[in-house]
Parts: structure tokens; sequence; C-alpha cells
């Protein structure tokens, strides 16, 4: 159990495809302090660091609302463009508005867990994807937010035959069809590693892609429209921008790198 960030099990039980304890969900406390050495926003005061994620927020929430929506993928072209530092900013401002659940699908170096101070003796959407949990069990609700956090508990080598199983789509359309309010953000691996884009964009509505200025080309941004297919891409972040940032209708900005 993670010192700094208690952690609320409920419902215990084994598992023992994986021989940890499977429950029906846990709740995170989350712990400002840590959250702020990762740079992520609590569900404190919000800082003026955050204030362009309430601007993304505010776009994303308009888009869905004028489209019907709601499953939304972030994601980059390389490593290193802070995908992950936005999906979970953006998660934790959502929530204090919305309901909003944050699914973790990098499973080749996933790093959310670590960034929120969840545990590792819960099972992840690793483990559900691999037909050992069902999905209730990755579930982790962020105290004090309307959020519901999936991680990934530990990196994969079989990664294309988790994202190509009919079980992602049952996680992200089928078990959160109930309430169509819910947004979901999924946190992806960049586009140019290797085909994991392609996989999950089929089971998402549009994706959000993260770049950093002087350094994600206009190629690369094709080879992740390419990768895409129908799917359409919603906004583009621009992060570590290196000119003034100016609100656009589906743009946002962000002025700090982040090294994922």
């Amino acid at each position: 159990m993670n010192a700094e960030s208690p952690i609320i099990p409920e419902i215990p039980s084994i598992h023992a495809g994986i021989g940890i304890p499977a429950i029906a969900s846990i709740t995170l406390v989350p712990d400002a302090a840590h959250l702020a050495r990762h740079r992520i926003a609590g569900p404190g005061p919000l800082s003026e660091a955050v204030h362009p994620f309430t601007m993304i927020r505010s776009a994303l929430m308009e888009h869905a609302r004028a489209s019907g929506q709601r499953i939304f993928a972030v994601s980059s072209a390389e490593p290193g463009n802070g995908k992950t530092h936005v999906a979970a900013n953006l998660a934790m401002v959502m929530a204090r508005v919305h309901p909003t659940v944050l699914v973790e699908l990098d499973l080749r170096r996933p790093s959310l867990g670590v960034r929120l101070g969840l545990p590792d003796d819960y099972p992840g959407v690793d483990d559900y994807l691999a037909g050992d949990c069902p999905w209730i069990s990755t579930r982790a609700h962020v105290e004090g937010l309307d959020l519901a956090v999936h991680r990934v508990r530990h990196p994969r080598s079989e990664v294309e035959a988790l994202l190509g199983s009919n079980a992602l789509s049952l996680a992200l359309r089928h078990r959160h069809a109930g309430d169509e309010r819910t947004i979901i953000l999924v946190d992806t691996p960049p586009a140019i590693l290797s085909d994991d884009l392609v996989l999950i964009a089929r089971n998402v509505d549009g994706v959000l892609v993260v770049a950093e200025e002087g350094r994600t080309g206009r190629r690369a941004l094709q080879e992740i429209a390419r990768a895409l297919g129908p799917t359409p891409i919603v906004g583009t972040v621009l992060n570590r921008s290196i000119s003034r940032p100016q609100r656009r209708i589906d743009y946002g900005y962000y002025q700090e790198r982040d090294p994922r």
C-alpha cells in the first residue's frame, strides 16, 4: 500500500489467475504533494499553471455535447511529447465538473499508476485484457472528484493480441454504456513506435493529439492521421509552446514539457 496516497479497498477476494486481490474497486485518497511532484492537478484549488487544461476541458466538453461523442484518445507522434501528462491533468480538471473515466492503454510503457500514486497490488487493464479479472476490478475512484481511473499494472509483451481482443471494445463501449454523460479519456502509446494506436482508434470516437512545438513535424502528424483511418482528430494540444498561447475553440496550449 502506498503510504503517500491512502487506498481504501472495497470487497476484497483472491483471483487465482494473477495471485493478487481481485476487488470490486478501490478508492484513492489523493496526496497533494505526490501529485505536485508529478505536476498533476488534484482536487484542491487550481493553480494558474493548470488553467490551460480548463480551456481544453471547455472545448472538449462543447465538442462532446455537439457531436454526441464521448470516448477520446490522447496520443502523440513520439515519446516525450507529454501525452500522459495532458491526459492525467485533463481528466483531473474534467472530473471537477463532469463524470470522467481515465483509461491507460500504453501497455508497453505504463506510467499512470506511478504518477497518481496508485499501488500495484490490485488488477490492472492489462490483467483484464488478458482475461484474468473483470473490468470493475481495475477501477480506482479518486476521492473528491467524479473520476474513475483504470491503469495498467505491469508492462506487457503480447500487446497486439491484448489490444486486438474484443475485451477492449466491451470495456470502453459496453461497460460504460449506461451513463451517456460520462466522458472517457484514453492514454495511448505514441503513434510512430508501433501500430498500437491503430488497434485502439477503432474503439474511440476521436483523438486529441499532443504535439511539441519545434519538435513534432508535419510528417509525424500526417502519420498519425493515416494511422487513425476514419477516426477523426478532434483537436491538438501544443505542449511547451514557444509562442504566445492563444485560445482556439478546438485547441489547448500548455507551456511546460513533460518527459512522457
